[in-house]
């Protein structure tokens, strides 16, 4: 699955998906880019923007719900380390792929200017029987 890079509306998401790729079932690259107009900077901080690290997690969530579906629920991050900060209009590269053993578990990677700047874990469940009210049986 090839998703369309416009596929994110700034107003919305925050940030302007430039490229987004599934290259097989289960990971997922991006390159994304937050313009200075995201509501991601109001307030954090003035005079000096800078991307929120709750703003960096649903980031991820959010590509993995545009590549793999709606039926995604999110259970939960683990060991997140935010390493650089991200200032508007920096190019930043996502990488989101399988956490080896551990079912339901991704891994991701975000770099800018080949610098690691957050790494972590994702616990998500696919839930294929999610019903109108949007009551499914993630656990």
């Amino acid at each position: 699955m090839t998703p369309s890079a416009d596929m994110a509306d700034p107003g919305v998401s925050g940030y302007e998906i430039h490229e987004i790729s599934m290259p097989d079932d289960s990971v997922v690259t991006a390159r994304i880019i937050v313009g200075p107009g995201s509501p991601w900077f109001d307030g954090h901080f003035p005079g000096n923007p800078i991307v929120p690290g709750i703003a960096q997690m649903s980031m991820i969530f959010d590509l993995m719900q545009r590549t793999m579906g709606p039926g995604l629920k999110l259970n939960g991050f683990k060991r997140v380390r935010f390493k650089q900060l991200i200032r508007p209009d920096t190019l930043v590269s996502v990488l989101i792929k399988p956490a080896g053993k551990t079912p339901d578990r991704f891994e991701y990677k975000l770099t800018a200017d080949q610098a690691i700047v957050c790494t972590g874990f994702i616990d998500i469940c696919v839930d294929q029987t999610v019903s109108p009210s949007g009551q499914g049986n993630c656990m």
